[in-house]
């Protein structure tokens, strides 16, 4: 009977957390069912710069299962931004807007709660009017009773055209940049339905071989997991720019704020 027991709750663990993710920065290593399907509504916010500036970039994915503990996911992204910036003493109200198309996969390679250490590795491609980018993590979480850790070591490499005017012609002239990030999510469960914690994240921007800024971020995260959907939003100030060793909020965000909204079926 105890081993019924615990094999029961075992069972339910996993379904709790197969489909659920409780971080909105930090990935874990749970990836769908065969055939099951999930949409997912993103939305971050960021703004806190020295002068005006706020951003909304929004993403819509689409998950699906593939079996053998293998997933894919398909994203249409849409930024748009507004703020002050400065040139030569003048100060200038700028508009942005972009848009990417991208694909994910992501393959798990042991459990959280069934071995010593949950896995999984991440590619993901993104294609954009001007820009390229690959992305690849390696996922690392554990879950004991109701304590939840993730951390993810992550490599982005970004190809962008530029275009400079000679004489009468455009050149075009492709600049890359590499960033190199680590996320780590803690979360308690405080219920079926609802956990807290806290993420941190440290993002290191490379251009031309030299380390331009390394940017660290750390805030609340809850999440709360209804009947065939669930919701996370954290909430991630600015605590530092680690190489010039204090807040960089010229040109980087002093808060982010990120909602994931995610219907099952």
């Amino acid at each position: 009977m105890r081993k019924i027991l615990f094999l029961a709750a075992f069972l339910v663990t996993i379904s709790a957390v197969a489909q659920d993710r409780v971080f909105t920065y930090t990935y874990q290593s749970n990836v769908l069912n065969k055939g099951q399907k999930e949409l997912e509504v993103w939305s971050t916010l960021g703004t806190g710069r020295k002068d005006f500036y706020r951003g909304l970039n929004h993403s819509l994915e689409f998950e699906v299962g593939l079996g053998g503990k293998l997933q894919t996911a398909f994203y249409l992204n849409y930024g748009y931004s507004k703020g002050i910036t400065e040139n030569n003493g003048i100060d200038f109200l700028n508009s942005n807007t972009s848009y990417s198309f991208a694909n994910e996969w992501k393959l798990k390679l042991s459990d959280p709660v069934a071995d010593k250490l949950g896995s999984a590795v991440y590619f993901e491609y993104a294609l954009a009017p001007g820009e390229t980018e690959l992305e690849g993590k390696l996922i690392l979480d554990k879950q004991t009773g109701r304590f939840i850790h993730a951390l993810n070591l992550v490599g982005e490499l970004e190809f962008e055209k530029e275009f400079e005017a000679e004489g009468n012609e455009l050149e075009a002239e492709t600049e890359t940049e590499f960033k190199m990030e680590w996320n780590y999510g803690f979360s308690y469960k405080i219920n079926n339905r609802w956990f807290a914690g806290v993420e941190v994240m440290n993002e290191n921007v490379f251009a031309e071989g030299k380390l331009e800024k390394s940017i660290l971020t750390a805030g609340p995260a809850v999440s709360y997991s209804g009947q065939g959907f669930w919701m996370n939003f954290t909430l991630m100030p600015q605590l530092t720019d680690l190489k010039s060793g204090s807040r960089n909020i010229i040109d980087e965000d002093g808060l982010q704020a990120r909602l994931i909204f995610s219907y099952e079926f």
